[in-house]
């Protein structure tokens, strides 16, 4: 009698505390300004799906779901996240699955995501608590938190309050979503956002734009780490395969173009473009990675991006249309796409597709980096500007040389125009203090 009586406490105790948990949550929640949010929410009121499309944030700022409506027949969606784990994207397709008559299934192979710290080493989840929020079936959630980490991390899952729940305790944002529950409109799960728009199923509009020519970063990014692609990665796409097969869904493997300069400071690209292509051939399936398409057939500029590696609105638009083009035409994948990301440099005009601007350790010295196809260095020149205080200093014009010395106990911009042949190429510019 005494154990029933202290095992019926402990029960009482850990329902208040989880009811008590989950509304501290609920108050304290600061996803109302996600477009997960509103997109997770909307995937389970649609009629029906025909064609979905899976993966992180590429996804999302990818097809344009109403255009693919009209250029297929069929009615499609788009179920990217921010920084969506494999994981995520095998735990949403399940319970789309369970809930539509799915026909076909874009698998989108982003890098950045494959390349993820696997569950065994993982200690971060938020974009995973994203997604966990919104996938109902309780099996389906059940499975996809207890996979995404060691067991030691299991009753943060679990829990509604804990570390990366999407909680805040700033008074601005509370402020917002007190407004937005009052008025309703947090439950409307509109999107609210002064750079993009949400445009319904999936797709995420973005305003801005990236002018031609001006790429550039402070540190050059490291090569693709092709060790860091998990077993647990690939066993989770593998599972992926069984449930299209099980679900007689067409599965089709494929890669979204980012820049040439996001890719050129990767420097391997074809390395990993070369791994997947050999795991999706084992598994009997192709591999249709669009950063080698023919220029013919799709080409876009610096002004369809919103950063290095993500469609703004009018690149949507593009990608879409000559993504479904190529699907429609029945034209032989050997024709539309070369056979190494190497061989579409070479077929390419001479282009520097940004530059990396290395600020050395004492901060008074700058390296330029130039990203570029099959260029000799001797052909690139630069003219290099300081600006800070209202000055602006003339630290090289028409240079050959990569390195500049910078105004000493200044600070400001660096302004650097690149030309090629004397053919001005980009016209770039950084914060610099030189202390």
């Amino acid at each position: 009698m005494f154990m029933k009586r202290i095992v019926f406490k402990i029960a009482v105790f850990a329902i208040v505390f989880y009811a008590l948990s989950a509304i501290v949550a609920f108050c304290l929640s600061d996803d109302q300004t996600s477009y997960g949010r509103v997109l997770l929410h909307e995937l389970y009121g649609q009629e029906k799906v025909d064609i979905l499309y899976c993966g992180s944030s590429h996804v999302s700022h990818g097809i344009v779901a109403s255009v693919a409506d009209e250029m297929t027949g069929k009615k499609n969606f788009s179920t990217g996240t921010a920084a969506q784990s494999i994981q995520g994207t095998y735990a949403i397709l399940k319970q789309a699955v369970k809930k539509y008559d799915i026909e076909k299934v874009f698998l989108e192979m982003e890098f950045a995501i494959s390349t993820q710290t696997p569950p065994s080493k993982r200690s971060g989840f938020k974009s995973d608590y994203l997604v966990a929020k919104y996938i109902k079936d309780p099996k389906i959630k059940f499975d996809f938190l207890t996979s995404i980490s060691k067991p030691k991390y299991y009753l943060n899952h679990f829990l509604p309050i804990g570390k990366d729940k999407y909680l805040t305790l700033r008074p601005q944002s509370l402020a917002y979503r007190a407004k937005s529950i009052i008025s309703g409109d947090y439950f409307k799960y509109t999107y609210d956002c002064d750079d993009d728009i949400y445009a319904g199923q999936g797709c995420l509009l973005d305003h801005r734009i990236v002018k031609n020519g001006t790429f550039s970063e402070t540190v050059q990014e490291k090569n693709i780490n092709l060790s860091s692609i998990s077993d647990e990665y690939f066993s989770t796409v593998e599972k992926i395969i069984a449930l299209c097969k099980e679900n007689n869904i067409e599965l089709i493997f494929y890669a979204m173009p980012c820049t040439d300069f996001y890719l050129g400071e990767k420097g391997n690209y074809d390395e990993y473009h070369a791994l997947i292509k050999d795991f999706c051939k084992k598994k009997g399936f192709e591999f249709y990675d669009f950063n080698l398409a023919k220029e013919k057939y799709m080409n876009f500029d610096d002004e369809d991006f919103r950063d290095d590696n993500h469609f703004n609105s009018s690149g949507c638009y593009k990608w879409t249309k000559a993504f479904w083009n190529f699907f429609n035409s029945g034209m032989k994948k050997e024709d539309f796409f070369y056979n190494s990301y190497a061989e579409r440099m070479a077929k390419m005009d001479k282009k520097i597709f940004g530059l990396v601007y290395d600020f050395k350790d004492d901060k008074r010295t700058l390296e330029i980096k130039p990203i570029y196809n099959h260029i000799d260095n001797s052909v690139i020149t630069y003219d290099i500007t300081a600006k800070y205080n209202g000055t602006e200093e003339v630290l090289a014009k028409s240079s050959e040389n990569s390195f500049v010395e910078l105004p000493h106990g200044k600070a400001g911009k660096i302004v650097v125009v690149s030309y090629l042949d004397g053919v001005k190429q980009n016209e770039c510019s950084e914060n610099f203090a030189a202390f």
